[in-house]
């Protein structure tokens, strides 16, 4: 049976001398281990769609459990992330969070609501690619990507009010209760009521209900943030999303140890 499906290489095995296995990130079937034979000869056609971070329309013959690509069309190609150690060590921690998060051989569109996640990965990883042309930083791409993949996954915090008054927008100010994924004003909040808080900036509760509200075509261009507010929004989104998938992963611990060593 043959089946065409848009998707994005997120893990590539070597078979032998020349072919190798990809996970492909797709809508309709979630994570799909796929044979592409011949993909590492130097004039085969396979060779650019089945590379690390490929987007391409993928042509898959499904014989009972398993795929092969039997042709594939490129759609972008993010080979250029290769070139910036940083930028790969991100894009390889968004891939490792999104393989691990994906079922096989799910819908990942039965919530009609939800971004499509090869669309927003897409997005995400163009956002990357062009970090230079931006306003924003890698680190507030990566926390942007954790807010909203989370809230992708069905665990989105509550940043529409105050969890208790209701009010949007305070005077007094807000706290984040990343444990209860709420929001509880300063007028309200007590002391006791959660081991971890954060007194929020300004800037970092816009960003954070940016990134889970926004459209996703808009959602890179909506964040304006900088400084302290950055620092604490990037904290607040890695751990909250550390948290909600109850793992940590080592292309994360990768990136960070780049981020020490390389000068910026």
């Amino acid at each position: 049976m043959l089946i065409t499906l848009d998707g994005i290489v997120l893990a590539r095995r070597e078979i032998g001398e020349n072919s190798c296995f990809i996970d492909i990130l797709t809508d309709e079937r979630g994570l799909i281990e796929a044979t592409a034979h011949g993909a590492k000869k130097i004039n085969s056609s396979l060779l650019s769609s089945a590379s690390l971070f490929s987007y391409s329309t993928f042509c898959l013959n499904k014989n009972k459990m398993r795929y092969t690509v039997n042709s594939a069309k490129p759609k972008f190609g993010f080979h250029k992330l290769g070139a910036d150690i940083e930028k790969l060590a991100l894009a390889s921690y968004f891939a490792q969070a999104m393989k691990f998060c994906t079922p096989a051989e799910q819908d990942q569109r039965e919530n009609r609501q939800r971004d499509s996640v090869v669309r927003f990965l897409a997005v995400t990883l163009y956002e990357v690619l062009r970090v230079e042309k931006s306003s924003l930083s890698l680190e507030t791409i990566k926390a942007a990507f954790e807010l909203r993949y989370s809230a992708i996954l069905g665990f989105a915090p509550n940043l529409v009010a105050c969890d208790k008054c209701g009010q949007f927008e305070p005077e007094c100010g807000m706290y984040f209760l990343p444990r209860k994924a709420k929001l509880v004003c300063a007028d309200c909040y007590k002391r006791g009521l959660e081991d971890e808080f954060a007194a929020l900036y300004p800037e970092t509760l816009l960003a954070m209900r940016d990134s889970v509200f926004a459209k996703l075509d808009e959602l890179f261009k909506m964040i304006r943030i900088s400084g302290d507010a950055e620092k604490q929004f990037s904290k607040i989104a890695e751990d909250y999303f550390l948290y909600g998938t109850e793992r940590t992963f080592t292309a994360l611990e990768y990136y960070k140890k780049v981020r020490v060593t390389k000068p910026h």
